[in-house]
């Protein structure tokens, strides 16, 4: 198998200081500021912060700086949910944004510097304003005898609004309020793939996180498809028994395979997971030692870039 590096790229976006663009990057992008001035929330492209300039009474924005800052009236949790709600209902109904088109009455929590919540906000609006996101992804398997690795994949309905007919994680969800990672996995695992708490609680564990700063287009600060959009993704591992077979319950996908490794390694390659799913899978893949450092010539690059400090305040569990 060829180099993972290219499969992270597609999802860890954002150049980085020692990599070219990054000038171009701080030179075109806004930081999103709390009232107060006293902490970031997120990073802005230019489409959105045009559309907020008919919103002064709630963002003030400066061009000199490269800022949109909640107005210091908007003190109160309350005050920022009214006018982002004012907000996202007028560009929902004027079609603005396509990514509003993706609306589900679902909303995130976004945290202060003090890691409580700043406001909660529909899911939808969240890469609009460059805000941290979270899901859980669960990588199901089985593990023979032998010690061969088999996953179950998913295939995504063809009428999903994101990345329809592509091949996913075992399980995979956001972080809407007012779960927790735990929860959420629970939940998602039997809408998804039919599996109950009673079994998934006794054979589910933690791996911890995969971080990154994603763009649909990369290098693209003033369309839509640059929409920054840092993402915390809880990663978990489910050990299945070989006769359990996920199926689909909430019709998100279509149907679920088990895959081996060799066939998993080739989709992977020919670009057939949704790129956030690959680079969870490319982390189950380091952990279980089927990637080595031996194997892998940009191991630790890998290794560092599935794990991106997201320099905004983060939830606390």
């Amino acid at each position: 198998m060829q180099s993972c590096l290219e499969l992270i790229k597609k999802v860890d976006v954002v150049p980085y200081p020692h990599e070219a663009g990054y000038t171009e990057f701080k030179q075109s992008v806004y930081s999103l500021v709390s009232h107060d001035g006293s902490f970031q929330l997120g990073f802005m492209i230019t489409p959105v912060v045009n559309a907020l300039e008919k919103y002064p009474q709630f963002f003030e924005i400066s061009a000199l700086n490269n800022t949109v800052q909640f107005h210091p009236s908007l003190d109160t949790i309350e005050a920022r949910e009214q006018a982002l709600e004012l907000i996202g209902n007028t560009w929902r109904s004027a079609t603005l944004f396509e990514t509003l088109y993706g609306w589900r009455n679902e909303k995130y929590t976004i945290f202060s510097k003090d890691r409580k919540p700043y406001f909660h906000l529909e899911r939808a609006m969240c890469p609009l304003f460059g805000l941290v996101m979270y899901g859980v992804h669960i990588n199901g398997y089985v593990k023979s005898p032998s010690g061969e690795y088999k996953m179950w994949v998913p295939r995504r309905a063809a009428d999903k609004p994101t990345y329809p007919g592509m091949l996913d994680n075992t399980v995979a969800g956001g972080l809407g309020y007012p779960y927790g990672p735990l929860e959420t996995c629970f939940k998602e695992c039997y809408e998804e793939a039919g599996l109950l708490k009673e079994y998934v609680s006794k054979k589910l564990s933690s791996c911890g996180v995969v971080s990154y700063l994603y763009q649909v287009k990369p290098g693209d600060y003033f369309s839509e498809a640059g929409l920054i959009q840092p993402e915390v993704e809880y990663v978990y591992d489910l050990e299945m028994d070989p006769d359990i077979t996920p199926h689909p319950v909430d019709h998100e996908s279509e149907d679920f395979r088990l895959m081996s490794i060799p066939e998993i390694e080739e989709k992977l390659l020919l670009g057939e997971f949704k790129d956030n799913c690959a680079a969870i899978i490319v982390d189950f893949m380091i952990r279980h030692s089927i990637i080595t450092p031996e194997e892998e010539h940009d191991f630790i690059e890998i290794t560092n870039r599935l794990h991106r400090f997201v320099p905004f305040p983060l939830r606390p569990l």
